[in-house]
């Protein structure tokens, strides 16, 4: 009679197939977490050009000030969500005085009608899903029992 078990290439192989499924769908999913958000700030850029009526000159300055300000949400983002939230609310704050500076008295209050938008979307996707990292709120918290 034929042993019918299976040999130790085919389970090594097996399990070589599982494991790179693994790591191929988590690269996947990191990949494209990076390009939607990748999307999603070029969209707010271009919206903020448009609605503010941005010079060539301020789109470069704004574009300069939103790369700083990734890369200092990527470095805060790598902690804790507890240590995290002021430090997103400052950098936030900063890039939002770095780009009012910028501009007009006629853009600022295009700008801050911009920023109301940007807020709401903000905390709808907030609201959605779970927070990365969620903003600070104002008042008592509810307490979940």
């Amino acid at each position: 009679m034929a042993d019918k078990r299976p040999s130790g290439k085919a389970i090594v192989l097996l399990l070589a197939v599982f494991v790179l499924g693994g790591v191929l769908g988590c690269l996947g999913t990191y990949l494209a977490g990076h390009m939607r958000n990748g999307h999603r700030r070029q969209r707010i850029f271009d919206r903020l050009t448009e609605q503010v009526q941005l010079t060539p000159a301020q789109q470069k300055q704004v574009e300069a000030i939103l790369a700083d300000g990734h890369q200092r949400f990527e470095a805060v983002y790598r902690q804790s969500q507890e240590q995290a939230r002021p430090q997103y609310e400052a950098v936030r704050n900063d890039i939002r005085a770095r780009i009012r500076a910028l501009l007009t008295p006629e853009q600022q209050p295009k700008f801050d009608a911009f920023l109301k938008q940007i807020d709401a979307e903000r905390k709808a996707r907030e609201q959605q899903g779970p927070p990365r990292p969620p903003r600070p709120q104002s008042g008592p918290q509810p307490q979940n029992h």
